[in-house]
């Protein structure tokens, strides 16, 4: 009998899908581990700035080790002040990456209740105007007038965070509502007489917490970068405190002269910081469509 003429068997079938949930485990896999090497970077660099031993002190400078290229003494080298670059970047992350959490933790717990109750009625109406009006307005440079006008530092500048962060929560949590009043759990609810804030935040929101997360961990990424440019335009926190966008500020004009590393450190780290985030990200929305399909 030919090869061509033998019969195709279950054997054959099964092996084909062994491969398959194999490399689908293979995937998962990865993606475990890439996650976890992201949320070490995360926890990791603030951790490390305030515990580890740093090899300098990140504010004293050395005039003798001025703009020195990276070596065995100075791992990332020196800026144009003599100050170790290594040690200012793991500084920089002890405020950077709290500040964006904390910036958005803060937007979160005003915008959700804002989208929640914006559904209806005058109040609702007023809400979305002004998110409609903050919308019409550059990011940067609302943050800009709201730390000039608080007069800068690191709480004023979680407030211009979570002011420009806010309306994101807002009208996802509002579209979020929107598709769920009319579903028929929530009209239970209110038929047995729920109040309106239980229903808001025990069947509403209860439902949609997973996009709310995930577009909590996408702002703290965006938050990562606007207080970057913050810093480099130098209306963040006042130096010489390290800041990512300070440090790559002063790198700048050390590139002219090829000194290269004063700048491509801090952007390095920011990078990575902003790169873990997405990737956390998406490895809870992952986990939620998987949850939701099981259902």
């Amino acid at each position: 009998m030919s090869i061509q003429g033998l019969p195709r068997t279950s054997p054959g079938l099964r092996v084909t899908g062994w491969a398959r949930r194999g490399q689908t485990l293979l995937i998962d896999q990865s993606s475990a581990v890439l996650v976890a090497i992201a949320v070490a970077i995360i926890v990791g660099l603030p951790l490390m700035a305030m515990f580890a031993p740093l090899p300098h002190d990140p504010l004293r400078p050395d005039t003798d080790a001025i703009a020195i290229a990276p070596n065995g003494t100075h791992w990332f080298g020196t800026d144009g002040n003599g100050m170790d670059i290594f040690s200012r970047t793991i500084e920089a992350a002890k405020l950077d990456l709290p500040v964006a959490l904390a910036a958005t933790a803060l937007s979160l717990v005003v915008g959700v209740p804002l989208g929640l109750f914006a559904t209806s009625g005058r109040l609702g109406d007023v809400i979305m105007r002004i998110i409609d009006a903050f919308a019409a307005l550059p990011i940067i440079v609302i943050a800009v007038v709201a730390i000039k006008l608080m007069g800068g530092g690191a709480a004023d500048v979680v407030l211009a965070i979570a002011i420009v962060a806010a309306p994101r929560f807002v009208r996802l949590s509002r579209a979020s509502a929107m598709a769920l009043r009319s579903a028929r759990y929530v009209e239970a609810a209110a038929a047995i007489g729920c109040s309106p804030i239980r229903i808001a935040f025990n069947h509403i929101f209860r439902n949609a917490y997973g996009v709310v997360l995930v577009q909590a961990t996408l702002t703290a990424a965006n938050a990562l970068g606007t207080i970057a440019a913050l810093n480099f335009l130098g209306v963040g926190v006042k130096p010489p405190t390290p800041t990512w966008g300070a440090m790559i500020n002063d790198g700048v004009s050390m590139l002219i002269r090829g000194e290269w590393w004063a700048a491509a450190f801090p952007t390095l780290a920011m990078l990575l910081a902003i790169g873990s985030l997405n990737v956390i990200a998406g490895a809870i929305e992952t986990k939620i469509e998987r949850v939701e399909r099981a259902r």
